[in-house]
């Protein structure tokens, strides 16, 4: 059992992940009567969550409540709880762990936290789906690109016409 000193300790490195954490994801990773994730799925989860910047943790439900100050209703949630930790990309660790979800059924996404929004799981699916911050940039530089390209073209074809008469 952890003395009251180490719990203080844990609440404190819980607030400041919050803190830094720019996207917080609540899963379940394990509910009674259902086969969870295993150590080798577990590993490959924190694994492609490291790749963006973010990481996976196994948190108690009245610690985690404590240090979101009943933002999240955490004890309305099925079985063991688990958080993700975006302090990269949103999108990329949202992506990420919604793929993951996918193709483990076992992990069970609830909601998230986004800057001070709280987002349902609904929600957080839909913004998984949304394509990553970079994709979305070069969208809209061709989107930008294609006008020019288009006047140039025509402009080009003016000026040949013009050389012709």
């Amino acid at each position: 059992m952890k003395s009251f000193e180490q719990k203080k300790k844990e609440l404190a490195k819980l607030k400041e992940k919050l803190a830094k954490s720019k996207l917080t994801v609540f899963t379940s990773f394990s509910r009674a009567g259902e086969k969870g994730l295993n150590v080798k799925s577990m590993q490959a989860l924190k694994r492609s969550l490291r790749a963006v910047e973010s990481e996976y943790a196994v948190e108690k439900k009245t610690l985690l409540d404590k240090a979101l100050d009943g933002k999240v209703d955490i004890f309305g949630y099925d079985g063991s709880l688990g958080v993700v930790f975006g302090y990269g990309e949103v999108s990329a660790a949202a992506k990420s762990v919604y793929e993951f979800s996918r193709k483990n059924p076992a992990l069970k996404l609830f909601s998230a936290i986004f800057g001070d929004k709280i987002l349902d799981n609904k929600d957080l699916i839909e913004f998984a789906k949304l394509p990553t911050k970079d994709v979305m940039i070069a969208r809209f530089l061709g989107l930008l690109k294609y006008p020019l390209s288009s006047l140039a073209n025509v402009l080009g074809q003016i000026s040949r016409m013009s050389e012709r008469s």
